[in-house]
């Protein structure tokens, strides 16, 4: 749909909102994934638009908010993967360690304090139309389908915690 617009004019239309002030993150649609061990986790999926806004910033922050990530981390940031992190192991092995600490981190995203996060953001990003997308992105309204199959949307605006995953 948005090539057959005209993907130059949808694009600029992006950016006269993101320079005029005027952007607002769409609903993002709240999908339910089945965990392998049981439960599920909330998985919310952003419009096309408000993904290509996202990735333009991610772009952007990455560079700065990696050189503080620990050498360690696999799961996140560029050219690391979970291969890096089996490397590391059997590395390890081989100097001799054997202790291994194992620690999960459920439903992380749940309790993260968007003001917390903001301002360990902002410690890094100072760009303050930046950090207004990013509270824009974790207050984004949140489409869901109630037990009738029903679509309902929650205003995120409320919300403290809680990321949109």
């Amino acid at each position: 749909m948005i090539e057959s617009a005209g993907l130059d004019l949808w694009l600029s239309g992006i950016r006269e909102q993101l320079r005029a002030k005027t952007y607002k993150s769409q609903p993002v649609c709240r999908a339910m994934i089945t965990k392998p061990g049981g439960g599920q986790r909330p998985l919310c999926i952003p419009t096309i638009r408000d993904r290509v806004i996202q990735t333009a910033a991610k772009v952007v922050i990455e560079p700065i908010v990696e050189v503080d990530l620990e050498s360690s981390l696999f799961g996140y940031g560029p050219k690391r993967c979970a291969l890096d992190a089996i490397v590391m192991v059997h590395e390890l092995l081989k100097e001799g360690y054997t202790d291994v600490i194992d620690a999960d981190l459920t439903k992380y995203s749940d309790k993260i304090l968007h003001n917390e996060m903001i301002q360990c953001v902002a410690r890094r990003i100072e760009d303050r139309h930046v950090l207004r997308l990013i509270k824009l992105w974790l207050k984004s309204p949140i489409e869901e389908q109630d037990r009738d199959g029903k679509k309902r949307i929650k205003d995120g605006r409320k919300n403290k915690r809680d990321t949109p995953q």
